[in-house]
């Protein structure tokens, strides 16, 4: 599929060659390459595959290309690694952003990160629980950088935020037990410490414990016993990847900032909203009332 990636679009005034880098074949980033293909518009940016991260690489493209879109963290190294060209990454993370970013100061690097942005997570709370007065937000070392923005995203949904920072695995279930006891749902933030398996699992039953939903950030974790979660699809970033690429006229536009996704999902795990007692509307109707900011 990457070899026969095709060369997209006719010459045009400020057409710029983009350059496919992915991390691994297959899986995540062959969705997102496949969905970019189809969404971008003909005749306007000339978009050719690099082959992957950890193999054959064309080097060549890379060091002329105006712009090198990097899928994953893998692909994103080796791009700021192998080239001097600007570099878009896609299908990553703040907290992986954030690592490259100190790992190549000068570099221009810009993003469109998986992470919804803050406001989009309390819509969602806001919409399933209409009457919720205090939210317990779970952080860990990587997601507590967006603390700053938290207080602001609640005010603005008339929420309390709690906010609780865990710094390793021994501070969890007393972070958990504080924040269920008060709050009306957990949000734990993606995060290095708070997200992995055995992690999410503790979260999940101790807020059982407590009956208290919890609101999370993939479709696995709604799936494992999470209640509800707003997030992005490869498909949904690589829409909003060919709107940029349609906008831009030249690689600095694209660089100069992080971009959080435009479009996303919900899901929610009805078995679990029985066993709370909760009457949790349609997928749909959720993704209005996030649009609309929460509201019912």
């Amino acid at each position: 599929m990457l070899a026969l990636l095709p060369v997209l679009g006719l010459s045009v005034a400020h057409a710029m060659e983009v350059a496919v880098l992915v991390s691994e074949a297959g899986g995540r980033g062959q969705r997102f390459v496949e969905a970019l293909d189809a969404a971008l518009a003909p005749g306007v940016h000339r978009l050719a595959g690099a082959g992957l991260a950890g193999g054959e690489a064309d080097t060549a493209l890379l060091g002329r290309a105006d712009l090198v879109l990097a899928v994953g963290h893998a692909a994103a190294e080796r791009a700021l690694r192998d080239s001097s060209r600007p570099v878009l990454a896609v299908l990553v993370g703040l907290r992986d952003l954030d690592r490259l970013k100190r790992a190549h100061p000068a570099r221009d690097l810009g993003a469109v990160v998986l992470d919804q942005p803050l406001e989009r997570h309390l819509r969602l709370v806001r919409a399933v629980l209409p009457d919720a007065k205090r939210v317990g937000v779970l952080l860990g070392p990587d997601s507590v950088v967006q603390l700053p923005g938290l207080q602001h995203a609640a005010d603005a949904l008339r929420l309390q935020a709690d906010v609780h920072e865990v710094r390793e695995v021994a501070d969890l279930v007393p972070a958990l037990d504080h924040l269920l006891f008060a709050g009306d749902a957990l949000l734990p933030l993606p995060d290095g410490l708070v997200s992995g398996p055995a992690a999410a699992r503790t979260i999940l039953l101790t807020s059982y414990r407590h009956r208290r939903p919890v609101f999370a950030h993939s479709a696995a974790y709604v799936t494992a016993g999470a209640l509800a979660a707003v997030f992005s699809t490869p498909e949904h970033v690589a829409v909003d990847v060919a709107d940029l690429l349609a906008a831009a006229k030249e690689p600095a536009a694209l660089v100069r900032k992080i971009h959080s996704p435009r479009r996303f999902d919900v899901a929610v795990n009805r078995a679990v909203a029985r066993a709370l007692g909760l009457v949790v509307a349609d997928e749909q109707v959720l993704r209005e009332r996030i649009a609309d900011g929460g509201a019912q």
